[in-house]
């Protein structure tokens, strides 16, 4: 098309622009004092290659175009002029703004425009709370509704503004909050009395982005901001397909869940093992529930559909750390719905108390597919995000005789799984190193002049007792020798992840020189 410019080619040194494109934004902004007429006109347009950039029609020309554009329609634009794109809340990315004058032509286009109508370009939760994030552009954000709170009045200035904050999982799992101001909470308040709330899916366009109390939130601008609900858009519905769902089976407790996901699909891992992660991932967690987390927030707050959001504390032989089950999954455990234990309580007007079913998962031995999400915020620490859960009996041996959880020295004289020492060499496991170690292990527990352990017959002194001289694998050699035999095998371990022995005091350090060779 001769002589159409594309958004992204707009910038001061081309004469004579014209573009077509959609205005996709359009609001004003209110004149001081009596004018009947605003103090500007704001716009966003976009083209059908999905260029972005801001428009503004400045007071003197106001009366000129108050009438002539309209937010969503198409239309050809000639003659403008180009500023740098500055301020604290820009609309777009774009380096440059363009102002509408006396000049500008403006045609416009039939409905059959090939440009899109919104031109979405939805930012991720890890996006925005990546390190260094530029919190002056607006940005786009879609996601499921799932919470609300309380109706407050914010008194500044001596005027009081009603507010609502709203959650909103923007990605599977991740929850972000959203402060809806003056006609923004009204527009939500007539949309949660439409009856068409439960699995709502919200769309925030050009929302802002804030950093409080060291957490990412966000907030409507005054004007820019649009919100939609349930939007039938082939991006929303995109979305709404990335979402990672398990199909809830009934009796997840007495009944088998599903054993391909538990025993097949995902790896095994320890709690230790999911804070290394340095990427998303998902993987089976064996662990015991130790207590429920900041309760009594448990539960969606004040949210008419009210839905469980369970912080457990769970631990097992290697660390421990915080699981989030949602709605979901917590009914199947449980046996019953957010509602159904959340109303007695509204009746006593206590809140405070940690309801009884919930206090008897604690010690209790789950697997957990837990959802690993990393974020590259200093302020945020790792969240795992409960996709399914289960006390199955039989899953749980099958998953301990899939995942042999054996006991092996930590280098510093503790006891700990086996997967520690296969995390050190990388997960290739070395001949033979295994049953060592774990002889090594006792050893070392033998003499650590405890009572439990002084007379236990371990692996060693099995193979010591009949004699002071020991066969191990056609080795014939005195205990002083396997024990230095282990440590060089240990030091190799060590010596290939660029490590040694003597990075622990508490350890002794192999005399290399002083192995006899036994045939």
């Amino acid at each position: 098309m001769a002589g159409i410019h594309k958004i992204a080619d707009i910038n001061p040194t081309i004469d004579n622009l014209c573009v077509r494109i959609r205005v996709i934004r359009l609001w004003t902004l209110l004149s001081y004092g009596n004018s009947p007429l605003p103090y500007s006109i704001e716009m966003v347009w976009l083209d059908e290659d999905g260029g972005k950039i801001h428009a503004s029609v400045k007071k003197a020309f106001v009366s000129r175009f108050v009438n002539l554009l309209e937010e969503g329609i198409s239309y050809q634009i000639r003659y403008f002029g180009v500023g740098l794109n500055k301020g604290y809340f820009k609309t777009t990315h774009h380096e440059y703004v363009v102002n509408l004058n006396q000049r500008t032509d403006v045609h416009r286009l039939p409905e059959s425009s090939s440009i899109p109508r919104y031109g979405f370009k939805f930012v991720s939760f890890d996006t925005l709370n990546a390190l260094g994030y530029d919190c002056t552009y607006l940005v786009d954000v879609v996601g499921y509704l799932a919470g609300i709170g309380n109706e407050k009045t914010l008194e500044k200035d001596g005027k009081s503004t009603k507010y609502t904050v709203i959650e909103l999982e923007i990605d599977d799992g991740k929850i972000m909050e959203c402060a809806l101001f003056g006609n923004y909470a009204h527009e939500l308040n007539a949309f949660l009395g439409s009856g068409n709330k439960d699995g709502a899916v919200v769309v925030l366009q050009f929302v802002r982005v804030k950093l409080f109390n060291e957490k990412i939130v966000l907030q409507n601008s005054m004007y820019g901001t649009k919100m939609f609900f349930n939007l039938e858009d082939t991006t929303v519905i995109q979305f709404k397909n990335s979402f990672v769902r398990f199909e809830e089976s009934r009796g997840n407790i007495g009944g088998i869940p599903n054993e391909a996901a538990f025993l097949k699909i995902y790896q095994g891992k320890t709690i230790e093992q999911l804070k290394e992660f340095e990427t998303n991932s998902i993987c089976i967690v064996l662990a015991t529930i130790s207590h429920i987390m900041d309760t009594p927030d448990w539960w969606y707050g004040q949210c008419e559909c009210n839905r469980y959001r369970i912080k457990l504390g769970v631990i097992d032989d290697s660390d421990c750390a915080c699981f989030v089950v949602f709605d979901k999954e917590a009914k199947q455990v449980l046996g019953k719905s957010c509602v159904e234990i959340l109303d007695p309580l509204l009746l006593k007007g206590d809140l405070s108390d940690t309801p009884t079913l919930l206090l008897n998962l604690i010690d209790k031995t789950f697997l957990f597919i837990v959802e690993v999400q990393i974020s590259y915020n200093p302020h945020f620490s790792p969240s795992y995000k409960v996709k399914k859960m289960t006390d199955n009996v039989d899953l749980i041996n099958k998953f301990k005789e899939a995942h042999s959880i054996q006991i092996d020295v930590d280098y510093t004289g503790g006891l700990l799984p086996i997967s520690k020492t296969s995390s050190i060499i990388e997960g290739e496991k070395v001949k033979g190193a295994k049953n060592l170690l774990l002889e090594f292990s006792n050893e070392v527990a033998a003499n650590d002049e405890s009572e439990l352990l002084e007379n236990a017959i371990t692996p060693t002194k099995r193979l010591c007792s009949e004699s002071e001289e020991s066969k191990v694998e056609g080795l014939s050699m005195t205990d002083d020798e396997l024990k230095n035999l282990c440590l060089i095998e240990i030091e190799k371990i060590l010596t290939s992840n660029a490590r040694s022995l003597r990075d622990y005091q508490s350890m002794p350090y192999p005399e290399m020189s002083h192995i006899k060779q036994h045939v």
